[in-house]
C-alpha cells in the first residue's frame, strides 16, 4: 500500500487523495469515515481486524454486509483457534462497535472497497499509520441471509439514482434500502389495486399525490404506470414547500416525464372536476381527510393513503359506559386507541361512501410505526347502510362527536 496525503473528511466523503498519514484520532476518525461513506455509496465489500492486543483469548475479525430481511446489517464473524462467533448489527450500531474495537482490541484494520484499499495500522507504541492502495476486490454485493425477492421496481430506473436511491451504476445505496423497500411494497400494493379497480385501460389516467415531498413515491407511481402498464397518464404532486416542489419539477423535466408536474398548495384547496387515483401518504393529521373527501368527490376509483399523526379523536374519547375507563386513562394507550378509532371512522366512512376497504400493512414496524395503508376501491357491492350504522356505534361507543372525514363528506351524495 501507499501511503496516504491530505487526512481529511471533505462533505462526509474521504477520497484518497484527502487522505494523509496522521497521529491520535484524525487517522483513526478518517478510517471510519472512509468505512462509512463505503457502505453508503455501495462499494464495501468487507472490513479485516487483526493484530489482536485485547484481553482474554486472541482473536480476528471480518466484517461483511448481510441482508437480513431486505434491511442491510454488518456481519461480524470474530476467529478464535477453535471457534468462530458472529454477530450482526444495524449499520449505525454496527458502525460503533467496530470502532470501538480499533486501537483497542484489535491494532489493525483494513477496508477493502471496490474503488480502493484503506489500511490503518497502530506502532508498539499506540500511532497510528494510515496508508491506501488499490483495490483487491472488485465485488461489494452483501450476502442474503432469506431468498432474494423480486421487485416491480428495477433498482436501475433514472429517477432512483436521481433521487440518490441508486448509485450510478444502478446499485441500491445501503442507507436507501429501507426507502427502496417502501417504493418497492407500494408499487407491489398499487399494481394489484389497480387490477381490481374499474379503471378503463386506454383511458388516460388522473391522478394527485396528495403530501408529495421529495417525491419518492411520486416518480415511482408515474414511472410504473407509463413505462411498466403503457397507462398515459396526468399527475399532480401536491406539496406545500416550495423547494420540493421546484426540484421535482426539474427532475421530471430532466427525466423527460411530460405528464407529471407538482404543485405548491395546501390539499384542502385542491378540487379537481374529476380524479382517478388519488394518493396520500403520511399526510399529516387532518390533510390525510382531506385527500379522502378530494377522492370522494372527485369520483375516483382509487384511494390509497397511509395516515400519519393523529390528534383529533383523542381529545375526544371519554368512557361512555362501555368500559373504556380501564384503556382511556393510560395517555399512551389512549393515543394508541385514538388512532385506531379514526383510521376505523376513515375506512366506515368510506365504504358509507361507496368504496371497498382494505387494511394493509404498508412497510414493517422495524423501520415506523405508521404503516397502515387504508386502499380503498370504488364498488357498486358495498354494504352502505350497514357501514354508516356501525360508523355511528363506534362514535356512541368511544365518544367522539366530530371527525374531520365526516364533516367534508356531508355534502357528497
Amino acid at each position: 500500500m501507499a501511503d496516504g496525503k491530505n487526512l481529511g473528511v471533505a462533505s462526509g466523503a474521504l477520497r484518497s487523495d484527502d487522505l494523509m498519514k496522521s497521529d491520535g484520532g484524525d487517522a483513526k476518525h478518517a478510517f471510519m469515515a472512509a468505512f462509512s461513506a463505503a457502505l453508503d455509496d455501495g462499494s464495501f465489500a468487507k472490513l479485516a481486524l487483526g493484530k489482536f492486543r485485547g484481553k482474554g483469548e486472541a482473536s480476528k475479525a471480518v466484517v461483511t454486509l448481510v441482508l437480513l430481511k431486505d434491511v442491510p446489517h454488518l456481519k461480524v464473524v470474530t476467529s478464535f483457534p477453535r471457534k468462530d462467533e458472529t454477530k450482526t448489527y444495524k449499520i449505525e450500531e454496527g458502525l460503533s462497535a467496530i470502532g470501538s474495537s480499533i486501537g483497542e482490541t484489535y491494532m489493525s484494520a483494513t477496508l477493502f472497497s471496490t474503488t480502493r484499499d484503506v489500511r490503518l495500522d497502530y506502532s508498539r507504541k499506540g500511532v497510528p499509520h494510515l496508508a491506501i492502495g488499490k483495490a483487491t476486490l472488485k465485488t461489494s454485493e452483501p450476502e442474503a441471509h432469506d431468498r432474494k425477492k423480486a421487485y416491480l421496481v428495477p433498482p436501475d430506473r433514472p429517477y432512483l439514482k436521481a433521487l440518490q436511491v441508486a448509485d450510478a451504476e444502478g446499485r441500491i445505496k445501503p442507507s436507501m434500502q429501507g426507502k427502496y423497500r417502501q417504493i418497492c411494497r407500494f408499487i407491489e400494493i398499487a399494481d394489484d389495486l389497480i387490477k381490481d379497480s374499474d379503471l378503463k385501460k386506454d383511458a388516460a389516467l388522473t391522478v394527485i399525490d396528495i403530501g408529495s415531498g421529495k417525491g419518492y413515491l411520486t416518480f415511482a407511481f408515474y414511472d410504473h404506470l407509463t413505462t411498466q402498464l403503457g397507462r398515459r397518464c396526468h399527475m399532480a404532486g401536491i406539496e406545500m414547500r416550495g423547494d420540493l416542489v421546484d426540484f421535482c419539477n426539474r427532475l421530471a423535466r430532466d427525466l423527460r416525464f411530460d405528464g407529471l408536474s407538482f404543485v405548491a398548495e395546501e390539499a384542502s384547496r385542491s378540487s379537481p372536476p374529476h380524479v382517478d387515483i388519488i394518493i396520500a401518504l403520511h399526510a399529516c393529521d387532518t390533510a390525510t381527510d382531506d385527500a379522502m373527501a378530494l377522492g370522494v368527490r372527485g369520483d375516483a376509483s382509487l384511494i390509497l393513503s397511509a395516515p400519519c399523526c393523529q390528534h383529533e379523536i383523542a381529545p375526544q374519547i371519554k368512557d361512555t359506559g362501555e368500559g373504556l375507563q380501564g384503556l382511556i386513562k393510560y395517555p399512551l394507550l389512549k393515543q394508541r386507541q385514538a388512532d385506531l378509532i379514526t383510521d376505523a371512522a376513515r375506512a366506515l366512512l368510506l365504504e358509507a361512501s361507496g368504496y371497498k376497504v382494505k387494511m394493509i400493512e404498508f412497510v414493517s414496524t422495524e423501520h415506523t410505526s405508521k404503516n397502515i395503508l387504508i386502499a380503498a376501491v370504488k364498488s357498486s357491492h358495498v354494504d352502505r347502510v350497514t357501514a354508516r350504522e356501525q360508523y355511528q356505534a363506534l362514535k356512541n361507543t368511544s365518544g367522539f362527536s366530530t371527525h374531520h372525514l365526516e364533516s367534508q363528506l356531508k355534502d357528497v351524495g
